[in-house]
């Protein structure tokens, strides 16, 4: 699941690098957004972009990690020196030599991305006499400490999938505003993706009432999600159910409530609400039916409310 997140995050940058860019290297303009596969490997960093900063032009390779990696220092010297070797061979850049900046973005706390620089000493030294050999320094960025207001005033819309990890972005308002910037069928990816971050954020909060409220509210984003790239990753990895869970929950809770007010109200009708509720998997019908249940004057009227929705 984890592939998931960083793929969503990956995505997210490639399609507007110059967002993210405003956001973790203020002050930096893209100049050029290279292909992340690199030659002769199979590594294949989330993001590789030809930047200019303060009259410098450099590379910039952000990385994003959502689980614990013991080893994500290492990695990013591996990739940092593999970007290096690759322009070292281009022959329009051998003569630049370009230095390479590299940072992570850790968009959950259980990432714990080990404290930057990375040291290594050299072997064979005296106790207590180790001597450094090799010192590597990169970034860290902790989205749940950036403040939402951050983003929004940004105004990227490739950025708002992420402020519901931002530090006061787990809120019905802040979300409520994510998907009224991310309308529209050419906004459907990131949409998925924000929605995807805001289930899993709440999860983790163990916010109850605001997931469900999520799921209730925005129960369309359901089939969005399975029409978009991300589902596809989720299935990838044969997780789609844990994706879904939030959604399939509140599914379950609305056939129960439905249920037992037939159970309270028209006791003869119970099993016929239980078979009735048994096939509809769509929230936004099955809310309609208890809503038209609620209005019921009598049983033969509840009955030819099931009996109409069992069609």
């Amino acid at each position: 699941m984890e592939k998931t997140w960083d793929n969503s995050l990956s995505t997210l940058i490639n399609s507007h690098p110059q967002a993210f860019l405003d956001l973790l290297l203020p002050g930096a303009r893209c100049l050029q957004q290279h292909r992340t596969k690199l030659s002769g490997t199979q590594r294949q960093p989330d993001a590789v972009l030809e930047v200019e900063r303060y009259d410098e032009i450099f590379i910039f390779n952000p990385e994003f990690q959502s689980s614990q990696d013991r080893k994500m220092a290492e990695r990013l010297l591996l990739y940092h020196m593999l970007i290096w070797d690759q322009f070292q061979r281009k022959d329009e850049y051998k003569e630049k030599d370009l230095a390479i900046r590299t940072c992570v973005l850790a968009p959950f706390e259980r990432a714990k991305i080990p404290p930057s620089p990375l040291l290594w000493t050299q072997p064979g030294e005296p106790p207590g006499q180790k001597v450094e050999r090799v010192r590597f320094s990169y970034e860290v960025i902790e989205l749940w400490k950036i403040r939402c207001e951050i983003l929004l005033d940004l105004g990227h819309l490739a950025l708002y999938p992420l402020l519901p990890l931002t530090e006061g972005g787990a809120t019905r308002e802040i979300i409520v505003t994510m998907f009224d910037h991310l309308h529209g069928e050419q906004n459907r990816d990131f949409a998925a993706i924000g929605f995807a971050f805001a289930t899993i954020r709440l999860q983790m909060l163990k916010r109850d009432s605001d997931l469900e409220w999520l799921q209730e509210r925005f129960c369309y984003m359901n089939d969005i999600i399975r029409e978009s790239p991300f589902y596809q990753w989720i299935l990838e990895e044969g997780e789609a159910k844990g994706v879904t869970q939030g959604v399939a929950q509140s599914v379950a809770q609305m056939r129960q409530t439905i249920v037992d007010f037939v159970r309270e109200c028209f006791p003869e009708l119970a099993q016929l609400a239980e078979e009735v509720v048994a096939t509809m998997d769509n929230l936004p019908q099955l809310g309609r039916l208890s809503i038209k249940l609620g209005g019921a004057q009598s049983t033969e009227q509840a009955r030819k409310i099931l009996s109409e929705f069992a069609q």
